[in-house]
């Protein structure tokens, strides 16, 4: 069983969900809410029926509505979660990690990665182990 502290009224509550937002006397205050937005939206021209034909805002072409929060074509979609991800990715090791550019003999590098792939390793963590490796034996 999960914790968790109402949205609507602030009581706490129990679930076994870990993502319930609600307790059992707020549930349906909720989906009424829920319900009186999305009847607004639709009433202001708004929300776009799945199904319907839209114009991608970024590629300009036409495309089928697949789900109600698809904002572009899948291709655009694709390529948007993509950079997404590398841009995570990124932001990630750049506030974790410092870089270091090494060069090794020509013919090396090949190598090099067969090793750390035959010890099941990246090329970076076997460059660390044998850092780590080396300070340990001559301290």
């Amino acid at each position: 069983m999960f914790t968790h502290i109402c949205e609507i009224c602030g009581e706490e509550f129990q679930s076994q969900s870990n993502r319930a937002k609600y307790c059992v006397y707020c549930r349906d205050k909720a989906q009424v809410l829920r319900n009186k937005a999305y009847r607004e939206k639709k009433l202001a021209g708004l929300s776009v029926t799945v199904g319907s034909e839209q114009i991608c805002p970024i590629c300009s072409k036409p495309y089928t509505v697949t789900s109600g929060s698809q904002k572009c074509c899948k291709d655009c979609q694709k390529k948007q979660n993509s950079k997404r991800k590398i841009n995570s990715n990124r932001q990630y090791t750049k506030e974790n990690y410092d870089s270091i550019l090494f060069y090794v003999p020509k013919g090396e590098r090949e190598t090099l990665k067969e090793y750390a792939k035959s010890r099941n390793m990246s090329v970076n963590k076997l460059i660390q182990t044998a850092l780590e490796e080396y300070k340990g034996n001559h301290n």
